[in-house]
């Protein structure tokens, strides 16, 4: 059942990603680089944890026995760790209004232009945010 559910996150982000890029007219066609980005803009981090946003952090240095782990920080003084399943289990999530979000359990008022995307894989942890238009992925760091 999660993979069902996994696959079908993935589907309505790609869906909704190429409606965006149809909707942006031939501006976006004269540049088809710029439509791989995101699966090709490989991001380095440092000290084991990954930016997304300056509200959003990814924990990329993990060995099998750890969780998915996500430092979100809904105000400046504020910062709450989420932790998913095992990192031997792939796992999307969504991070919206300063929190993560299954898909099973997103809110009523949820509006993917204002969330990210974060898809923990076994050696790449994906990202996407859909309000800066940005992407790109982390490779897992093991102990």
């Amino acid at each position: 059942m999660r993979v069902v559910s996994y696959s079908a996150v993935l589907l309505i982000a790609a869906i909704l990603v190429s409606a965006q890029v149809i909707g942006q007219g031939t501006e976006m066609r004269a540049h088809p680089q710029e439509r791989m980005m995101f699966a090709t803009n490989r991001c380095l981090s440092k000290g084991g944890v990954g930016i997304v946003n300056t509200g959003l952090y990814i924990i990329v240095k993990s060995s099998k026995s750890d969780s998915n782990e996500l430092i979100v920080k809904p105000t400046e003084e504020t910062e709450e760790r989420w932790k998913g399943n095992m990192v031997t289990k792939g796992e999307v999530v969504f991070v919206y209004m300063g929190k993560v979000w299954t898909s099973q359990n997103l809110p009523k008022e949820f509006d993917l232009s204002k969330a990210v995307i974060v898809s923990f894989e076994n050696d790449k942890i994906r990202f996407y945010d859909f309000q800066a238009t940005i992407g790109g992925y982390y490779d897992r760091i093991s102990d």
